[in-house]
């Protein structure tokens, strides 16, 4: 089981401003293979300034632009990601999302990466009490 975890784990670069930051995980695969490639993707946030953790490792606020390996032909994730927004604001929620990735170059399954990772953090958890009345 650990060594499925460490396998979906993620080298993420990011730039901040002229700024490059590597999370200092060793990507599986070189970046020179020719089926490997970089890709950009930008989070953002409503509003700005959201804490964002990707892979338990904080990579900065939003608006914030970060690199992520995946597979060129089919520009879908090498491995999976789980990226965590942060509210700004008291009372709003952490929002979650997930991305799964397959470490094997012949296989075509995996999520596409997105151009754009967008967090709502205007929205609200809403606790409604349901009243059930079974014998009537």
């Amino acid at each position: 089981m650990k060594i499925k975890i460490l396998i979906i784990l993620i080298t993420v670069l990011l730039f901040s401003g002229c700024q490059t930051a590597n999370n200092g995980l060793n990507p599986l695969y070189s970046s020179e293979s020719s089926k490997v490639k970089m890709f950009t993707v930008k989070i953002i946030s409503e509003p700005l300034g959201a804490k964002i953790e990707i892979n338990n490792n904080y990579v900065g606020e939003t608006p914030i632009t970060v690199k992520v390996e995946g597979w060129q032909d089919t520009q879908t994730f090498i491995r999976g990601h789980t990226i965590v927004a942060h509210p700004v604001e008291a009372e709003r929620e952490v929002q979650i999302k997930s991305f799964m990735g397959w470490h094997k170059p012949d296989k075509t399954y995996g999520d596409k990466i997105p151009n754009t990772i967008y967090f709502n953090m205007n929205l609200v958890r809403i606790h409604k009490q349901l009243d059930l009345y079974i014998n009537r």
